[in-house]
Order: structure tokens, then C-alpha cells, then sequence
């Protein structure tokens, strides 16, 4: 009987004992019960995931890790490999494994966001990862603006310390007495403008109400000769009316015209159109002018020299002697020189 107790009292120990190490390794994610597929996945750190924390997907739990090694190339990043019990659970390709904040305090879990892929993830697959900013790294990026604006401000008030330093300085405040006393003697200045202003308004308040006066009685003369006015106004506006009937327009136009023509006519004789402008821009004219004259001359002076030419006067019925005019002599000389040229062309 003995013996039997102390069986049973063991086979209770060891069936408590190995119940207590089936626990321990389930809660460390090792279940011989289930049949879940197995997948992996390579982080450079984890930031405290642990075995047996859950593997989710959007919130619902579908697995837990069941390992977590360091890698085998030894370059110091982790193996984390896990189980999903859901066998209706499809992973297309391109799915990540986030690690994420699971909770308040800060535990660790796989977060399955799926991919684009056209194919789906089979067991033994190792994913992509990722590793959600925690708390504490969230809260130092929106604490870093903060910090920049902070160290602005803090630069601010020490550049307005430091101006406020300089203002009060003895070397800057020895003009401070000055301006404020020239502020003083400008209030005193602008206050005596006023008392002598109202003073002047006082003096001539007589004088500024006759002047209103002048003006009401001006404008009581306006509205009386209203009448006038309309008249004068009628009056101007027939003279214009009859100033539009002279049709100044038609007249001006003919004006125009008969000034184009002029321009073109005074044009033309620039051009040496015409009898005229061929005598204004031709020197034939001036040409013929000038031998004219020149003939005159030579027969003058042929006059001269050989009167009997054209006047026959002999008293003793000799004969006189014949001079050469200069015309002669003129036409001598061009004969002689045509005979030297043509004489040295040989």
C-alpha cells in the first residue's frame, strides 16, 4: 500500500511537472498542439519583442512569435520567427512585418500589413520588416522643432538684452538728455502755436463771420440769378449749336485737301516735274544765260576793234586795216592747240 501512494504521489509529480514545462513553453510560443504555418522575418533590432508576443493582423490576434535568434550571416541583425494558426488567412506577397506597440505598457507586437503582390506568401517565407517609431522616439521628433524654436527665441532675447545693453551704455546715453529735451521744447513750440492760433481765431472772429456772411449773400445771388444762368446757358448752348451747323468740319477737310494738294504740287517742283521744276532744277537755262552773255561781249568788243565790219566809212576809198577779235583769237588758239594734241598722238 505503501509503495502504491508513493507511485502515485511520483507519477502526479512528473505529470505536474511536465504540465508546468508544456506551460512555460506555450507561453514562450511553443504549441504541440497547433499546426500553424511558420514564417520568418530579419530586423536590425527588435526594441523588446519577445517570444510569445502576438502576431496581429488589423487588431485581431492570428499567431505569436516563437523564436527570435541572431542571424546566421553574423553581421548582428535577429532572426524572428513565427506561427499563424489561421488557416484561412492568406498573406499575398509584399506583406510586412511591423514591429509595433501593442499596448499602453509599451509590449511589442508583429503587426501583418499586406502587400500589393499578385502571388500569395507560403510557409517558410521570410518577410519584409519594419519597426513602428515608438513613443519615445515619436515624441523626441515633435520635441525637436519645439527645441529649434526654442533656442531661436532664447537667441532673440539675448540679441534684445544685448541691444538694450548697448542703449544704456554711458557712451550711448549721453544723447538721451538732449533728444528728451528737444522733445520738450517741440511740445512747448506746438503748444504756443495753439494759444496763438486761437488767439488769431479769436481776434478775427469778426472778420471770419463776415466772410461767411460774403458767402451766404454769394450764394443767395446764385439762386436768385438762377434764371439768368439757364438763360446764358441756352444761350451758349445755341451758339454752339449754330457753330455746328457751319459744318467747321467740311470746311476743315476741304482746308486739309487743298493744303495736301500744295504740298504735292511744291513736291513736284522739287522733283523737276513739269516746265517749272525743270527751269528750277535744270541749269540749261543759266547755261544758255551765261553764253548769251558771252557772245554779247565778244560781238561788243568785234564792234570795237572792226567797226568797218558793220559800218562801211571810207572818206578816201583805201582800205583800212582789219584787227582779230577776241572771239577770232579764242578760236585761233583752240585750232592751234587741236593741231599740237593731234600732232604729239603721233
Amino acid at each position: 500500500m505503501q509503495r502504491g501512494k508513493e507511485l502515485k504521489i511520483g507519477i502526479l509529480v512528473l505529470l505536474g511537472a511536465g504540465i508546468l514545462v508544456l506551460g512555460v513553453n506555450y507561453l514562450k510560443g511553443f504549441n504541440p498542439l497547433g499546426r500553424g504555418e511558420e514564417f520568418h522575418a530579419i530586423y536590425d533590432r527588435v526594441d523588446g519583442l519577445a517570444v510569445s508576443n502576438p502576431v496581429i493582423v488589423n487588431g485581431f490576434k492570428v499567431g505569436q512569435v516563437s523564436s527570435i535568434d541572431f542571424d546566421s550571416k553574423g553581421n548582428g541583425s535577429l532572426h524572428v520567427t513565427f506561427l499563424i494558426d489561421q488557416p484561412n488567412l492568406q498573406m499575398t506577397r509584399g506583406t510586412v512585418a511591423r514591429i509595433v506597440s501593442n499596448d499602453l505598457f509599451g509590449t511589442k507586437a508583429i503587426d501583418l500589413i499586406a502587400g500589393r503582390g499578385s502571388g500569395i506568401v507560403q510557409s517558410g517565407d521570410t518577410l519584409a520588416s519594419e519597426i513602428e517609431m515608438g513613443i519615445a522616439e515619436s515624441v523626441k521628433q515633435e520635441l525637436i522643432p519645439l527645441r529649434q524654436r526654442t533656442d531661436q527665441l532664447i537667441a532673440g532675447v539675448d540679441e534684445i538684452l544685448l541691444n538694450l545693453q548697448s542703449v544704456f551704455q554711458d557712451s550711448a546715453t549721453q544723447g538721451l538728455p538732449k533728444a528728451f529735451e528737444s522733445i520738450q521744447r517741440t511740445m512747448e513750440n506746438l503748444e504756443s502755436t495753439s494759444k496763438t492760433l486761437d488767439l488769431t481765431i479769436t481776434e478775427n472772429r469778426s472778420a471770419l463771420k463776415g466772410i461767411v456772411d460774403n458767402m451766404e449773400s454769394l450764394t443767395g445771388f446764385v439762386n436768385s440769378q438762377q434764371g439768368a444762368l439757364s438763360n446764358a446757358l441756352g444761350n451758349f448752348s445755341q451758339i454752339s449749336d449754330s457753330l455746328a451747323d457751319l459744318q467747321l468740319s467740311t470746311t476743315l477737310k476741304r482746308a486739309d485737301a487743298s493744303v495736301a494738294e500744295l504740298n504735292r504740287l511744291l513736291q513736284g517742283l522739287n522733283a523737276g516735274e513739269g516746265s517749272l521744276g525743270k527751269l528750277l532744277k535744270s541749269d540749261s537755262l543759266h547755261d544758255g544765260l551765261m553764253a548769251t552773255n558771252k557772245e554779247m561781249q565778244y560781238l561788243i568788243n568785234d564792234l570795237y576793234l572792226n567797226p568797218q565790219r558793220y559800218v562801211r566809212v571810207s572818206v578816201f576809198g583805201g582800205r583800212e586795216k582789219r584787227n582779230l577779235s577776241e572771239k577770232e583769237l579764242e578760236r585761233l588758239q583752240r585750232l592751234i592747240n587741236a593741231e599740237l594734241d593731234e600732232r604729239a598722238g603721233q
